[in-house]
């Protein structure tokens, strides 16, 4: 008996020793012109001071190809992060970044997988298919490890190391405006976790382009 309550007291001491005394849980809502929650919204959190000493997200980014299209077409990671292409479909693919610093082309047979460099320029990076014109997509590469998107309910968690001063950015490719992007500055404090930011859009999102082939027919089907 004496062994079992042993046995039980080390376990409850490690189980202890192994969680954080407390969790700065953050909660950010977006909200699209007319106050309905927006799924589908990039939001990452910077904090003013910076990054130095806080973890890097070093899990790799997978986006699939996936019924002519990639899956999912708007991804978000971090500076360092690596992109794990991958056809799910029967045919090739050629894929392409189209511009700016983080740039890659390369041929994908179906069912292969391809990796790429780490990506080491924050910015987003438009991808195409020089096969297939109609597939777009999108991966936001930002400098904080703080990102993600939102939910059926508009929402993203954040579970963060400090409290202190924060920006908060949301990011949309068909967010109509200049950037694509609306910040602003919040003091994140033990009263302000209790509730959650918001995040109105002021600016519409325009459609998303239609992911098929608007061709009467399609020479390049088995390819």
């Amino acid at each position: 008996m004496e062994f079992e309550l042993n046995r039980l007291f080390i376990f409850f001491a490690c189980a202890l020793s192994s969680a954080p005394l407390w969790a700065n849980n953050f909660n950010v809502q977006v909200l699209n012109k007319s106050g309905q929650p927006q799924q589908d919204i990039v939001v990452f959190v910077t904090p003013t001071n910076g990054i130095e000493g806080l973890a890097a997200n070093t899990e790799q980014l997978i986006v699939d190809q996936k019924g002519k299209k990639f899956a999912p077409y708007l991804s978000v990671m971090q500076k360092g992060q690596t992109i794990q292409f991958s056809n799910r479909d029967d045919i090739t693919h050629h894929i392409y970044s189209v511009s700016g610093e983080n740039r890659f082309e390369f041929k994908l047979k179906a069912g292969k997988s391809k990796n790429t460099e780490a990506m080491q320029a924050t910015e987003e990076i438009a991808m195409g298919c020089n096969i297939h014109d109609w597939m777009s997509g999108y991966a936001l590469v930002v400098d904080t490890p703080y990102f993600g998107k939102t939910n059926g309910q508009g929402i993203v968690s954040f579970v963060l190391a400090n409290l202190g001063e924060y920006q908060v950015s949301v990011w949309h490719p068909q967010l109509d405006n200049d950037n694509r992007q609306q910040s602003s500055i919040t003091v994140i404090n033990e009263s302000t976790l209790s509730n959650t930011y918001q995040v109105r859009l002021a600016d519409k999102l325009l459609p998303i382009p239609l992911q098929e082939n608007q061709e009467e027919f399609d020479f390049l089907e088995e390819y």
